[in-house]
């Protein structure tokens, strides 16, 4: 693990897992259908809200980046997750090994409107 990180925030990643309604959509937008998959704690980059990454050819905007530590879970995390960090909620967008190394995980977000 990096020696010098500093894992000051404490983040929750929660996964959607309420009732489909009869058309097999799932309303993101009410807290009731998240559920907690994890509890983590990062250190976190602010992008500005305007900092593009590029990945397989789709721009995403970028607000937020968090370093933590690695774990097989965590490195599982899908965009279909969000992340809640200090009652503030943030999309994950990707979520990459650094290095390949399984020490520290880098999840890209922006945050949710």
């Amino acid at each position: 693990m990096a020696c010098c990180t500093n894992y000051d925030k404490k983040l929750k990643v929660e996964t959607l897992t309420g009732t489909a309604d009869a058309h097999g959509f799932i309303d993101d937008t009410l807290d009731a259908n998240w559920s907690t998959r994890l509890m983590t704690f990062a250190s976190c980059k602010s992008k500005g809200g305007r900092e593009f990454w590029k990945v397989d050819q789709v721009n995403a905007d970028v607000s937020h980046v968090w370093i933590c530590p690695w774990t097989t879970a965590l490195a599982a995390t899908t965009p279909d997750s969000r992340l809640i960090s200090e009652g503030i909620t943030y999309q994950v967008m990707s979520v990459i090994d650094i290095d390949n190394a399984h020490q520290e995980v880098e999840i890209q977000t922006r945050r949710a409107v």
